[in-house]
């Protein structure tokens, strides 16, 4: 079954490697984070949240997913331009990122900023990428902070396609998983130093927000997925990999994710996103299989809000906001289940439509250049 690629066509000039599934995922994750801000900015708008219930940590697992998905793609990806041309054209690949990033992140950065302020010291941070670190040092306005995550994106590609300049897919693997190895030594001495002076803690955040490790997890799954349905190494826990394609196997990955993710969501797990990024990593995996998964996000609602999730996960808190404004103005107190329906259906129809406008209106022509620079199309 592995043998063969599954919705991959080879032409003379481009490859193309189609997942269709992987747009739901996008779809998911993008709604985790939506519905993760709803409840947390309802605190700012003195609006009641849904009692019994703490989402907060929802977002964060959907931003992981969304890392470990990126970590992963990239990965695959650069690794069939690679098989398929023997080099990589780096120019491409960063014309590619600039294309798709871009025109948006800078549109929100200068509106934002802009009309909401938020000092020039975070200004210039957003400016050079590093929204992480202003973010960390809650300079943001929070009605577009989610651009520290755009800023993690950016760091990482500057760094991570240049691992494919090793000619032998078994180091790249063992230089992907050096580089996570380094990043938990790292981690684990700012740790024991946080206590020592203020600056570390400071470190400390920065680490958590720059969400390397989860990116990196994505990518070591890609690449061990890439060489099973391409094999160039034998890889030594191949059978235990292999495993993970039954169905026995997809259903234990399931409910081990969605049980996980509960208990992330009810407590505050340390590194919790860490184990988040391999589950939804290997999920992913079954996902890309999609005759054998046991389990569909191929639909056309999921397909079409997955296209736009990068608009929507960048736009949605100024709809959040504007609507949570007027609830709190106009929305006399009542019933707690009908100003909910109002207050969700409102936002996530509302991102949809501000996500549709800006990828159609704004961003299609930026991609319709991107797609000069592709030699693997999606």
């Amino acid at each position: 079954m592995l043998d063969t690629p599954i919705n991959e066509v080879s032409v003379s000039k481009k490859t193309k490697v189609f997942f269709p599934n992987l747009n739901g995922v996008r779809a998911l994750a993008a709604l985790m984070v939506v519905v993760s801000h709803i409840e947390l900015h309802k605190v700012i708008f003195n609006i009641r949240r849904i009692p019994d219930t703490d989402l907060l940590n929802f977002g964060k697992a959907g931003v992981t997913i969304f890392f470990s998905l990126s970590g992963f793609l990239i990965t695959y990806l650069l690794l069939e331009e690679k098989r398929n041309f023997i080099t990589i054209n780096f120019k491409g690949f960063y014309m590619r990122r600039l294309l798709r990033i871009w025109p948006l992140y800078f549109l929100v950065v200068f509106f934002g900023f802009s009309v909401f302020g938020g000092g020039s010291k975070a200004f210039w941070l957003s400016v050079l990428f590093l929204p992480n670190l202003a973010f960390v040092l809650q300079l943001l306005p929070a009605i577009f902070d989610p651009i520290w995550s755009i800023g993690t994106e950016e760091q990482f590609y500057i760094f991570h396609p240049h691992f494919f300049r090793i000619k032998n897919n078994r180091n790249i693997l063992n230089a992907l998983l050096t580089f996570i190895a380094c990043i938990y030594i790292f981690q684990f001495v700012i740790e024991q130093a946080m206590s020592r002076h203020p600056m570390y803690q400071v470190v400390h955040m920065l680490l958590y927000y720059s969400r390397f490790d989860n990116m990196m997890i994505g990518a070591v799954v890609g690449l061990l997925y890439h060489n099973t349905k391409h094999p160039q190494f034998k890889f030594r826990f191949q059978r235990l990999f292999d495993t993970i394609f039954k169905k026995a196997s997809q259903y234990i990955l399931l409910n081990a994710f969605l049980i996980f993710l509960i208990f992330y969501l009810c407590f505050d797990i340390p590194h919790g996103d860490v184990l988040i990024a391999a589950l939804a990593s290997l999920l992913i995996v079954n996902l890309c299989e999609a005759e054998n998964s046991i389990y569909s996000l191929n639909h056309r609602y999921l397909n079409f809000i997955g296209k736009i999730s990068y608009s929507i996960y960048l736009l949605h808190k100024f709809v959040l906001f504007l609507v949570l404004f007027l609830v709190q103005k106009y929305l006399a107190q009542g019933s707690l289940i009908i100003e909910n329906i109002l207050i969700y259906s409102a936002i996530i129809l509302g991102s949809i439509g501000v996500g549709s406008l800006s990828y159609y209106g704004y961003e299609k022509p930026f991609l319709t250049i991107k797609k000069r620079f592709q030699k693997i199309t999606q």
